[in-house]
C-alpha cells in the first residue's frame, strides 16, 4: 500500500502490530521493519503532496504569466 495521505497512515497506525517476545515486549528486528515500513508510507504521502504543490504552482505561474500578457497589450490609459 503505498500511502497517498494522512489517513492512509493513520490507517495504517491503527492496524499496525508488532511480533511479541518470548519474554515480554516485543521482536525489536520487528519493530525496525515496521518503522521502515511506516517510513516508505510517509515518504509516499509526501511525494504524492509535493507532486501536488508542483502541479498547483506551475498552474499558478502561467496563470501570472498570461495575466501580465494580457496587460501589456491592453493600450495605456492617458
Amino acid at each position: 500500500m503505498a500511502a497517498r495521505n494522512m489517513d492512509d497512515i493513520a490507517d495504517l497506525f491503527r492496524t499496525l502490530r508488532f511480533k511479541k517476545a518470548l519474554f515480554g515486549g516485543v521482536k525489536e528486528k520487528d519493530v525496525w521493519k515496521q518503522l521502515d515500513k511506516l517510513q516508505k508510507e510517509y515518504r509516499s504521502a509526501y511525494e504524492i503532496q509535493q507532486e501536488r504543490y508542483d502541479a498547483l504552482l506551475q498552474e499558478r505561474e502561467k496563470e501570472i504569466a498570461s495575466l501580465k500578457d494580457r496587460l501589456s497589450q491592453e493600450p495605456a490609459h492617458e
